[in-house]
């Protein structure tokens, strides 16, 4: 499954590691960084076989806590703007400085308060802006987060940049941790402010005298002291761990050589309340032990971890309820738990859940509304941050104009983007472009050129598309029965019987237009 991957976490991710170009003086820094250093906690004990840790989880009583009590999908706000809802715009804001108090980066109380206020996923930007302008740190953060993803290289001193830059300048020097993580990163690689590495080391290192173990682990990465598996062993990456730094142990359990190990810090940083690695954990309980596994995904959604929300929230929804693991697991259908679970993770910046809800709303499945206009917006959230299967779908709508005005030149692109990141739906939906002649000549040729290598990519309805459009010719090509029957038998080698379904739709139809996802999987 795709690692979550908060904003945050993936902008700091964009600058290479080897900040300083010297190897780093261990006894040094030990020495400089001790005294600043919380006191350490409780020494982490060795981690307990996996069933153990469930079972230590459970002996908790894990249920689903109050904020997750999920209610039917109400209409969504004719106005989702903080100004038409001032008692959960103030709520909203309470809860952000809930979390500045407790010095988190975790918006998740905050965006549920969004979620029910609206019943909209696309709000939170818009309520985070407003509470920023109210002078709310974590607010200002999580906007400044946005703007400063993925800048181009020329672009880094542009106005927009700068001024993100001073937003997160300004809840740094409010106090918020992740942004003085965020506001050293700049200054060092010259981001919306000149280079200042001094200036920036200051800021890391206050950021450290905080109890947020993030500046922590974030320092022992820029500084190339916790880059390897073998850095476990470095004095400063072991006292972190003694003082429960579950980032430090997470990342080395995801660096481990062997399932041993892996398991072995995995634990320790699930112990220690780290969401990701209870999600982890979870998964490899998924197959051997579903009632263990159950108990540390819900674990790990009680500590917010969008991975875990989209993995329930599409098992409860869409999931094969007479699956063995499902039944043993005691998991059952709840659409209504499920759809809140997947438009939350959402928010959090879950990207397969994005493209989740755009099928969903596109279909008008699991209860949802069919909108177009909501399923493009979800598909573009998604491609815009990398997702190629969401640039497909992206690019069909923009092709056909569903969602969205049509335009032939973007739909292409998208498509071509997501073709050559690998996703072989791209390329069979290039070559329904190459037919029907969107945005190009219609060629029905260079259309099955296509769809042959979307086969190549393991694609197997591409071989039913080949059949019904060399049985139907057109697009400059003459029909060919003998070859439409060789097609439907190579198709059928892969696709069975549905192979001869789906292309009996077609011929009755008499024409190919396939939707946003494979109709066999």
């Amino acid at each position: 499954m795709m690692q979550v991957s908060f904003r945050f976490s993936a902008w700091l991710a964009m600058f290479p590691l080897a900040v300083y170009a010297a190897e780093p003086d261990d006894g040094a820094f030990y020495e400089a960084i001790r005294a600043i250093l919380p006191p350490a906690i409780e020494k982490v004990q060795p981690p307990a076989p996996m069933p153990e840790v469930a079972q230590q989880q459970a002996e908790k009583k894990v249920e689903v806590p109050a904020s997750h009590e999920y209610k039917p999908d109400v209409q969504r706000a004719a106005d989702v703007s903080p100004a038409a809802h001032p008692e959960q715009f103030a709520l909203f804001k309470e809860k952000l400085q809930e979390q500045m108090k407790a010095n988190l980066y975790d918006f998740c109380p905050a965006m549920e308060v969004v979620l029910r206020a609206t019943n909209d996923e696309f709000a939170a930007q818009v309520w985070m802006e407003a509470a920023a302008a109210d002078g709310v740190a974590p607010a200002m953060q999580y906007v400044a987060d946005r703007r400063l993803t993925n800048i181009q290289a020329d672009k880094v001193m542009n106005p927009e940049v700068v001024e993100a830059y001073r937003l997160v300048r300004k809840a740094a020097d409010a106090g918020f941790d992740a942004a003085k993580v965020n506001v050293c990163m700049c200054m060092k690689m010259g981001i919306g402010t000149p280079k200042d590495e001094d200036a920036a080391d200051k800021y890391i290192f206050e950021a450290c005298k905080g109890g947020n173990m993030i500046p922590r682990f974030k320092w022992l990465q820029m500084s190339r002291r916790l880059v390897a598996f073998e850095d476990k062993e470095r004095a400063e990456v072991k006292a972190e761990i003694e003082r429960g730094n579950h980032h430090v142990a997470y990342f080395l359990a995801r660096l481990a050589p062997d399932l041993e190990q892996r398991v072995h810090y995995m634990q320790m940083a699930a112990k220690a309340g780290n969401a990701d690695a209870l999600f982890a954990l979870s998964a490899m309980a998924a197959s051997k032990a579903p009632k263990d596994s159950l108990v540390l995904l819900k674990e790990a959604i009680r500590k917010h971890s969008a991975e875990a929300m989209f993995t329930l929230g599409t098992a409860v929804t869409d999931g094969d309820m007479e699956n063995p693991l499902l039944k043993e697991a005691g998991i059952t259908r709840d659409e209504v738990a499920g759809r809140h679970l997947v438009r939350l993770a959402s928010m959090l910046g879950n990207i397969p859940a994005a493209f989740w809800l755009g099928n969903a709303y596109h279909d008008g499945m699991f209860g949802m509304v069919k909108d177009d206009a909501r399923a493009y917006k979800h598909f573009h959230a998604g491609a815009m941050a990398g997702n190629p299967a969401c640039g497909a779908a992206l690019g069909l709508m923009t092709l056909r104009g569903i969602g969205t005005e049509a335009d032939s030149r973007r739909g292409l692109y998208y498509l071509n983007v997501a073709a050559s990141s690998g996703v072989s739906y791209a390329v069979v939906l290039l070559a329904y472009a190459q037919y029907e002649g969107l945005g190009v000549a219609p060629d029905g040729r260079k259309a099955c050129d296509l769809l042959q290598e979307a086969a190549a990519m393991n694609q197997p309805e591409a071989y039913v598309y080949l059949a019904f459009l060399t049985a139907k010719g057109g697009a400059g090509m003459q029909p060919d029965e003998f070859m439409a029957a060789r097609y439907l038998r190579m198709a059928t080698l892969d696709m069975g019987d549905k192979a001869q379904a789906l292309y009996d739709k077609l011929m009755k139809e008499g024409k190919w237009e396939p939707g946003i996802m494979p109709e066999v999987f």
